[in-house]
Protein backbone atom coordinates (compact mmCIF):
# COMPACT_ATOMS: atom_id res chain seq x y z
CA UNK A 1 0.00 0.00 0.00
CA UNK A 2 1.45 3.36 -1.24
CA UNK A 3 0.00 6.45 1.01
CA UNK A 4 -0.05 10.23 -0.66
CA UNK A 5 1.50 12.81 0.66
CA UNK A 6 -0.13 16.27 0.42
CA UNK A 7 2.05 17.50 -2.57
CA UNK A 8 1.04 14.53 -4.68
CA UNK A 9 -2.60 14.92 -4.14
CA UNK A 10 -2.27 18.47 -4.41
CA UNK A 11 -0.59 17.41 -7.85
CA UNK A 12 -3.36 15.73 -8.85
CA UNK A 13 -3.38 14.72 -12.27
CA UNK A 14 -6.18 16.58 -15.29
CA UNK A 15 -9.97 15.49 -14.93
CA UNK A 16 -11.15 12.48 -17.00
CA UNK A 17 -12.66 14.15 -19.74
CA UNK A 18 -14.93 12.08 -22.34
CA UNK A 19 -16.01 13.31 -25.78
CA UNK A 20 -19.69 13.48 -26.33
CA UNK A 21 -21.69 13.37 -29.87
CA UNK A 22 -24.05 16.25 -29.91
CA UNK A 23 -24.34 16.19 -33.79
CA UNK A 24 -28.14 16.73 -33.56
CA UNK A 25 -27.30 20.31 -32.26
CA UNK A 26 -24.69 21.46 -34.55
CA UNK A 27 -25.58 23.81 -37.50
CA UNK A 28 -27.49 22.61 -40.87
CA UNK A 29 -24.42 23.31 -42.71
CA UNK A 30 -22.24 20.81 -40.24
CA UNK A 31 -25.22 18.38 -40.32
CA UNK A 32 -25.76 18.26 -44.10
CA UNK A 33 -22.20 18.13 -44.52
CA UNK A 34 -21.65 14.88 -42.07
CA UNK A 35 -20.06 16.36 -39.45
CA UNK A 36 -19.94 15.36 -36.16
CA UNK A 37 -20.14 18.16 -33.18
CA UNK A 38 -18.89 17.04 -30.60
CA UNK A 39 -18.03 18.59 -26.56
CA UNK A 40 -16.60 17.05 -23.77
CA UNK A 41 -17.70 15.61 -19.98
CA UNK A 42 -15.34 15.93 -17.57
CA UNK A 43 -15.27 14.64 -13.83
CA UNK A 44 -16.56 17.61 -11.63
CA UNK A 45 -14.33 18.55 -8.27
CA UNK A 46 -15.81 18.33 -5.08
CA UNK A 47 -17.21 21.91 -4.38
CA UNK A 48 -18.86 21.35 -8.05
CA UNK A 49 -20.88 17.67 -6.99
CA UNK A 50 -21.77 20.14 -3.52
CA UNK A 51 -23.10 22.74 -5.93
CA UNK A 52 -25.18 19.77 -8.32
CA UNK A 53 -26.16 18.02 -5.29
CA UNK A 54 -27.08 21.00 -3.47
CA UNK A 55 -29.09 22.24 -6.71
CA UNK A 56 -31.50 19.04 -6.49
CA UNK A 57 -32.69 19.54 -2.73
CA UNK A 58 -35.44 21.28 -2.20
CA UNK A 59 -36.37 22.31 1.79
CA UNK A 60 -34.63 22.02 4.33
CA UNK A 61 -34.40 19.35 7.29
CA UNK A 62 -36.63 16.26 7.39
CA UNK A 63 -39.28 18.19 5.12
CA UNK A 64 -36.22 18.42 2.33
CA UNK A 65 -37.00 16.86 -0.90
CA UNK A 66 -35.27 15.97 -3.68
CA UNK A 67 -35.98 18.34 -6.81
CA UNK A 68 -36.29 16.72 -10.30
CA UNK A 69 -36.51 19.82 -12.03
CA UNK A 70 -33.98 20.25 -14.91
CA UNK A 71 -31.46 17.64 -12.90
CA UNK A 72 -30.09 16.53 -16.34
CA UNK A 73 -29.76 19.74 -17.75
CA UNK A 74 -28.44 21.08 -14.57
CA UNK A 75 -25.80 17.57 -14.60
CA UNK A 76 -25.32 18.36 -17.97
CA UNK A 77 -23.74 22.45 -17.52
CA UNK A 78 -21.72 21.08 -14.41
CA UNK A 79 -19.49 18.53 -16.54
CA UNK A 80 -19.56 19.89 -20.36
CA UNK A 81 -16.48 21.64 -20.71
CA UNK A 82 -13.86 22.76 -23.57
CA UNK A 83 -10.71 21.15 -24.34
CA UNK A 84 -8.83 22.54 -21.16
CA UNK A 85 -11.49 21.32 -18.99
CA UNK A 86 -12.86 24.85 -18.23
CA UNK A 87 -17.19 24.88 -18.37
CA UNK A 88 -18.50 25.80 -20.84
CA UNK A 89 -21.75 26.54 -19.50
CA UNK A 90 -23.08 29.08 -16.50
CA UNK A 91 -25.94 28.23 -13.76
CA UNK A 92 -28.26 30.54 -15.46
CA UNK A 93 -27.58 28.35 -19.22
CA UNK A 94 -29.55 25.27 -17.31
CA UNK A 95 -33.46 27.10 -18.21
CA UNK A 96 -32.02 27.07 -22.17
CA UNK A 97 -30.18 24.05 -22.23
CA UNK A 98 -32.71 21.66 -20.72
CA UNK A 99 -34.82 22.98 -23.53
CA UNK A 100 -32.31 21.26 -26.15
CA UNK A 101 -33.44 17.39 -27.73
CA UNK A 102 -34.09 15.25 -24.46
CA UNK A 103 -32.24 12.88 -26.24
CA UNK A 104 -28.84 14.93 -26.43
CA UNK A 105 -29.06 15.85 -23.33
CA UNK A 106 -29.82 12.39 -21.90
CA UNK A 107 -26.47 11.31 -23.90
CA UNK A 108 -24.19 14.17 -22.06
CA UNK A 109 -26.43 13.02 -18.72
CA UNK A 110 -25.40 9.42 -18.57
CA UNK A 111 -21.55 9.82 -19.31
CA UNK A 112 -21.44 12.51 -16.80
CA UNK A 113 -22.84 10.16 -14.35
CA UNK A 114 -20.72 7.45 -14.97
CA UNK A 115 -17.42 9.73 -14.87
CA UNK A 116 -18.79 11.11 -11.37
CA UNK A 117 -20.07 7.94 -9.92
CA UNK A 118 -23.39 9.01 -9.49
CA UNK A 119 -26.02 5.89 -8.97
CA UNK A 120 -29.62 6.30 -8.68
CA UNK A 121 -30.13 6.77 -6.00
CA UNK A 122 -27.59 9.45 -5.17
CA UNK A 123 -30.18 12.33 -5.35
CA UNK A 124 -32.18 9.92 -2.64
CA UNK A 125 -29.56 10.29 -0.20
CA UNK A 126 -28.12 13.89 -0.65
CA UNK A 127 -31.43 14.67 0.87
CA UNK A 128 -31.22 12.01 3.50
CA UNK A 129 -28.01 12.91 4.79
Amino acid sequence: MALLTREQIQQHLPFQMVEVDVSELGTSQERAAGERTMVFVREMNARERDAYEASLTLGEGKKAKVDYTNFRAKLAAATCCDADGNLIFLPEDVEWLAQKPAHVINRIFDVARKLNGITDDTEEETVKN
